[in-house]
Protein backbone atom coordinates (compact mmCIF):
# COMPACT_ATOMS: atom_id res chain seq x y z
CA UNK A 1 0.00 0.00 0.00
CA UNK A 2 1.55 3.28 -1.10
CA UNK A 3 1.30 6.06 1.46
CA UNK A 4 1.71 9.58 0.04
CA UNK A 5 2.48 12.10 2.75
CA UNK A 6 2.15 15.09 0.45
CA UNK A 7 -1.58 14.65 0.92
CA UNK A 8 -3.31 16.11 3.96
CA UNK A 9 -4.31 14.02 6.97
CA UNK A 10 -7.70 12.33 6.82
CA UNK A 11 -10.05 11.45 9.63
CA UNK A 12 -9.38 8.12 11.30
CA UNK A 13 -11.89 5.72 9.84
CA UNK A 14 -12.17 1.97 9.32
CA UNK A 15 -9.37 -0.08 10.83
CA UNK A 16 -7.18 -1.37 7.98
CA UNK A 17 -4.32 -3.72 8.67
CA UNK A 18 -1.36 -2.98 6.43
CA UNK A 19 1.19 -5.56 5.98
CA UNK A 20 4.03 -7.88 4.98
CA UNK A 21 7.36 -9.56 6.43
CA UNK A 22 9.73 -8.90 9.64
CA UNK A 23 11.88 -5.86 10.08
CA UNK A 24 15.42 -6.87 10.86
CA UNK A 25 16.76 -4.04 13.03
CA UNK A 26 15.71 -4.07 16.65
CA UNK A 27 16.07 -1.34 19.24
CA UNK A 28 15.28 -1.12 22.95
CA UNK A 29 11.61 -0.42 23.26
CA UNK A 30 11.26 1.92 26.21
CA UNK A 31 10.33 5.10 24.35
CA UNK A 32 9.92 8.02 26.76
CA UNK A 33 10.62 5.81 29.78
CA UNK A 34 8.16 5.53 32.64
CA UNK A 35 7.70 9.28 33.08
CA UNK A 36 6.90 10.04 29.46
CA UNK A 37 4.53 7.13 28.99
CA UNK A 38 2.64 8.00 32.15
CA UNK A 39 2.37 11.63 30.99
CA UNK A 40 0.85 10.52 27.68
CA UNK A 41 -1.59 8.22 29.44
CA UNK A 42 -2.58 10.87 32.00
CA UNK A 43 -3.31 13.45 29.30
CA UNK A 44 -5.41 10.87 27.46
CA UNK A 45 -7.28 9.87 30.62
CA UNK A 46 -8.15 13.52 31.27
CA UNK A 47 -9.57 13.87 27.77
CA UNK A 48 -11.76 10.77 27.63
CA UNK A 49 -15.49 11.10 27.21
CA UNK A 50 -17.58 9.66 30.04
CA UNK A 51 -18.52 6.72 27.80
CA UNK A 52 -14.89 5.99 26.93
CA UNK A 53 -13.81 6.34 30.56
CA UNK A 54 -16.46 3.81 31.61
CA UNK A 55 -15.28 1.34 28.97
CA UNK A 56 -11.62 1.76 29.96
CA UNK A 57 -12.52 1.07 33.59
CA UNK A 58 -14.55 -1.97 32.56
CA UNK A 59 -11.73 -3.41 30.45
CA UNK A 60 -8.86 -2.73 32.85
CA UNK A 61 -10.68 -3.54 36.07
CA UNK A 62 -10.55 -2.05 39.58
CA UNK A 63 -7.52 -0.05 40.64
CA UNK A 64 -6.08 0.45 37.16
CA UNK A 65 -6.14 3.32 34.71
CA UNK A 66 -4.29 4.23 31.52
CA UNK A 67 -1.25 5.55 33.40
CA UNK A 68 -0.86 2.46 35.56
CA UNK A 69 -0.67 0.16 32.50
CA UNK A 70 1.28 2.52 30.24
CA UNK A 71 4.65 0.74 30.60
CA UNK A 72 3.37 -2.83 30.69
CA UNK A 73 4.35 -3.37 27.04
CA UNK A 74 8.01 -2.82 27.94
CA UNK A 75 7.84 -5.29 30.81
CA UNK A 76 6.81 -8.19 28.58
CA UNK A 77 9.48 -7.80 25.88
CA UNK A 78 11.86 -10.18 27.63
CA UNK A 79 9.28 -12.96 28.01
CA UNK A 80 7.68 -12.23 24.64
CA UNK A 81 10.58 -11.24 22.36
CA UNK A 82 8.34 -11.29 19.28
CA UNK A 83 6.83 -8.02 20.57
CA UNK A 84 10.14 -6.09 20.44
CA UNK A 85 9.75 -4.86 16.81
CA UNK A 86 6.22 -3.67 17.57
CA UNK A 87 7.59 -0.58 19.33
CA UNK A 88 9.15 1.22 16.38
CA UNK A 89 8.93 2.23 12.73
CA UNK A 90 12.18 3.04 10.94
CA UNK A 91 12.74 5.20 7.88
CA UNK A 92 16.19 6.34 6.71
CA UNK A 93 16.69 9.95 7.77
CA UNK A 94 19.28 10.48 5.03
CA UNK A 95 16.78 9.77 2.25
CA UNK A 96 13.84 11.78 0.96
CA UNK A 97 10.64 10.05 2.03
CA UNK A 98 7.79 11.93 0.33
CA UNK A 99 6.11 8.61 -0.26
CA UNK A 100 6.93 4.96 0.36
CA UNK A 101 5.32 1.56 0.54
CA UNK A 102 4.39 0.94 4.15
CA UNK A 103 4.65 -2.81 3.53
CA UNK A 104 8.41 -2.35 3.15
CA UNK A 105 8.61 -0.90 6.65
CA UNK A 106 5.82 -2.72 8.51
CA UNK A 107 6.66 -6.27 7.50
CA UNK A 108 4.48 -9.10 8.85
CA UNK A 109 2.52 -6.37 10.67
CA UNK A 110 5.66 -6.09 12.78
CA UNK A 111 5.94 -2.38 13.52
CA UNK A 112 4.26 0.16 15.75
CA UNK A 113 1.92 1.45 13.03
CA UNK A 114 0.36 -1.91 12.28
CA UNK A 115 0.21 -2.88 15.93
CA UNK A 116 -1.72 0.28 16.80
CA UNK A 117 -4.23 -0.54 14.09
CA UNK A 118 -4.38 -4.18 15.17
CA UNK A 119 -5.07 -3.18 18.78
CA UNK A 120 -7.76 -0.74 17.67
CA UNK A 121 -9.32 -3.54 15.64
CA UNK A 122 -9.50 -5.83 18.68
CA UNK A 123 -11.01 -3.09 20.84
CA UNK A 124 -13.61 -2.41 18.16
CA UNK A 125 -14.71 -6.05 18.01
CA UNK A 126 -18.03 -6.52 19.73
CA UNK A 127 -17.39 -10.13 20.73
CA UNK A 128 -13.67 -10.03 21.56
CA UNK A 129 -12.93 -11.38 25.02
CA UNK A 130 -12.20 -9.02 27.89
CA UNK A 131 -8.78 -10.63 28.18
CA UNK A 132 -7.94 -9.84 24.55
CA UNK A 133 -9.29 -6.31 24.86
CA UNK A 134 -7.35 -5.72 28.05
CA UNK A 135 -4.07 -6.72 26.42
CA UNK A 136 -4.86 -4.69 23.29
CA UNK A 137 -5.62 -1.61 25.39
CA UNK A 138 -2.39 -1.94 27.36
CA UNK A 139 -0.40 -2.24 24.15
CA UNK A 140 -2.26 0.65 22.53
CA UNK A 141 -1.59 3.04 25.42
CA UNK A 142 2.11 2.33 25.17
CA UNK A 143 2.40 2.34 21.39
CA UNK A 144 0.77 5.76 21.06
CA UNK A 145 3.66 7.05 23.15
CA UNK A 146 6.20 5.14 21.08
CA UNK A 147 4.98 6.45 17.74
CA UNK A 148 5.44 10.04 18.97
CA UNK A 149 9.06 9.50 20.07
CA UNK A 150 10.92 10.62 16.93
CA UNK A 151 13.79 8.18 17.39
CA UNK A 152 11.29 5.32 17.30
CA UNK A 153 10.33 6.35 13.77
CA UNK A 154 13.71 7.03 12.18
CA UNK A 155 17.10 5.44 11.66
CA UNK A 156 20.57 6.67 10.66
CA UNK A 157 22.21 3.23 10.54
CA UNK A 158 22.51 3.76 14.30
CA UNK A 159 19.57 1.66 15.54
CA UNK A 160 17.42 4.71 16.19
CA UNK A 161 20.16 6.59 18.04
CA UNK A 162 21.20 3.64 20.21
CA UNK A 163 24.62 3.61 18.57
CA UNK A 164 25.32 7.30 19.06
CA UNK A 165 27.02 8.57 22.23
CA UNK A 166 27.63 12.19 23.21
CA UNK A 167 29.22 14.14 26.03
CA UNK A 168 26.60 16.00 28.04
CA UNK A 169 27.61 18.89 30.33
CA UNK A 170 24.46 19.08 32.45
CA UNK A 171 21.18 20.93 31.84
CA UNK A 172 22.82 24.34 31.44
CA UNK A 173 25.94 23.23 29.61
CA UNK A 174 28.25 25.23 31.87
CA UNK A 175 29.79 22.44 33.89
CA UNK A 176 33.41 21.35 33.58
CA UNK A 177 32.29 17.78 34.03
CA UNK A 178 30.37 15.72 31.53
CA UNK A 179 28.42 12.50 31.36
CA UNK A 180 28.36 10.14 28.39
CA UNK A 181 24.78 9.80 27.16
CA UNK A 182 23.28 7.34 24.74
CA UNK A 183 21.32 9.43 22.25
CA UNK A 184 18.22 7.23 22.14
CA UNK A 185 18.07 6.85 25.91
CA UNK A 186 18.57 10.59 26.33
CA UNK A 187 15.41 11.22 24.31
CA UNK A 188 13.55 8.47 26.15
CA UNK A 189 14.38 10.28 29.39
CA UNK A 190 12.99 13.62 28.17
CA UNK A 191 16.48 15.00 27.47
CA UNK A 192 17.79 14.15 30.91
CA UNK A 193 20.30 11.55 32.03
CA UNK A 194 17.40 10.09 33.98
CA UNK A 195 13.91 11.59 33.90
CA UNK A 196 13.18 13.10 37.31
CA UNK A 197 9.85 14.85 36.79
CA UNK A 198 6.59 13.85 38.41
CA UNK A 199 4.35 12.48 35.65
CA UNK A 200 1.11 13.90 37.02
CA UNK A 201 2.53 17.38 37.52
CA UNK A 202 4.19 17.37 34.11
CA UNK A 203 0.96 16.21 32.44
CA UNK A 204 -0.98 18.98 34.18
CA UNK A 205 1.53 21.58 33.04
CA UNK A 206 1.51 20.37 29.46
CA UNK A 207 -2.28 20.23 29.30
CA UNK A 208 -2.41 23.93 30.13
CA UNK A 209 -0.55 24.61 26.89
CA UNK A 210 -2.95 22.63 24.68
CA UNK A 211 -5.56 24.82 23.01
CA UNK A 212 -8.89 23.67 21.53
CA UNK A 213 -7.37 24.45 18.14
CA UNK A 214 -4.48 22.07 18.93
CA UNK A 215 -6.90 19.30 19.88
CA UNK A 216 -8.88 19.79 16.67
CA UNK A 217 -5.73 19.78 14.53
CA UNK A 218 -4.16 16.74 16.22
CA UNK A 219 -7.36 14.66 16.24
CA UNK A 220 -6.90 13.99 12.55
CA UNK A 221 -5.23 11.32 10.52
CA UNK A 222 -4.17 7.78 11.25
CA UNK A 223 -1.16 6.05 12.83
CA UNK A 224 0.95 6.02 9.65
CA UNK A 225 0.50 9.82 9.41
CA UNK A 226 1.65 10.28 12.98
CA UNK A 227 4.65 7.99 12.47
CA UNK A 228 5.68 9.99 9.43
CA UNK A 229 5.24 13.23 11.35
CA UNK A 230 7.65 11.88 13.98
CA UNK A 231 10.06 10.78 11.27
CA UNK A 232 10.10 14.28 9.77
CA UNK A 233 10.90 15.75 13.19
CA UNK A 234 13.80 13.31 13.48
CA UNK A 235 14.98 14.11 9.96
CA UNK A 236 14.64 17.90 10.08
CA UNK A 237 15.24 18.77 13.73
CA UNK A 238 17.16 15.96 15.40
CA UNK A 239 19.51 14.33 12.88
CA UNK A 240 20.01 17.22 10.47
CA UNK A 241 23.28 18.49 12.00
CA UNK A 242 24.49 15.21 13.49
CA UNK A 243 27.30 13.09 12.08
CA UNK A 244 25.98 10.20 10.00
CA UNK A 245 26.00 6.65 11.26
CA UNK A 246 27.14 5.13 14.57
CA UNK A 247 29.24 6.93 17.17
CA UNK A 248 30.09 3.94 19.29
CA UNK A 249 32.15 3.11 22.37
CA UNK A 250 30.96 6.16 24.25
CA UNK A 251 32.03 8.36 21.39
CA UNK A 252 35.76 7.89 21.16
CA UNK A 253 35.78 10.78 18.66
CA UNK A 254 34.91 13.20 21.46
CA UNK A 255 31.61 14.54 20.12
CA UNK A 256 29.76 16.96 22.36
CA UNK A 257 25.98 17.00 22.46
CA UNK A 258 24.82 19.81 20.11
CA UNK A 259 24.15 23.23 21.57
CA UNK A 260 20.40 22.94 20.94
CA UNK A 261 20.25 20.56 23.90
CA UNK A 262 21.22 23.39 26.24
CA UNK A 263 18.41 25.65 25.03
CA UNK A 264 14.61 25.20 25.26
CA UNK A 265 14.26 24.23 21.60
CA UNK A 266 14.63 20.46 21.84
CA UNK A 267 12.66 20.19 25.07
CA UNK A 268 9.81 22.06 23.37
CA UNK A 269 9.73 19.25 20.79
CA UNK A 270 9.57 16.64 23.55
CA UNK A 271 6.71 18.42 25.30
CA UNK A 272 4.74 18.87 22.10
CA UNK A 273 5.11 15.21 21.16
CA UNK A 274 3.88 14.12 24.60
CA UNK A 275 0.89 16.44 24.25
CA UNK A 276 0.05 15.13 20.78
CA UNK A 277 0.35 11.52 21.90
CA UNK A 278 -2.04 12.07 24.81
CA UNK A 279 -4.60 13.92 22.71
CA UNK A 280 -4.46 11.32 19.92
CA UNK A 281 -4.77 8.40 22.33
CA UNK A 282 -7.93 9.99 23.71
CA UNK A 283 -9.11 10.61 20.14
CA UNK A 284 -8.75 6.93 19.28
CA UNK A 285 -10.39 5.66 22.46
CA UNK A 286 -13.26 8.14 22.32
CA UNK A 287 -13.94 7.08 18.75
CA UNK A 288 -13.70 3.36 19.47
CA UNK A 289 -15.94 3.46 22.55
CA UNK A 290 -18.61 5.81 21.18
CA UNK A 291 -19.93 3.14 18.80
Amino acid sequence: MLVNFRKSFWQYGPIILLGAAAYAITIPSSAWGHVGHQVVATIAQDNLTSQARTMVEKILGPGEDLASVSTWADSVVKSRPETAPWHFFNLDVRQSQGEYDIADVCKDHGCVVDQIEKDCGILAQRFASRRDKREALKFLVHFLGDVHQPLHCADDKDRGGNEKWFRYYGPHGNSRHYTWVNFHSFWDNLLEVKAQENPQRLAARLEQGVSPQDVKAWAQGKPSDWAYESFRIAQNDIYKDLPEGPLMEKNRWGRDLPEDYYSPRMRAIVDRQLEKAGVRLAFLLNGLFSK
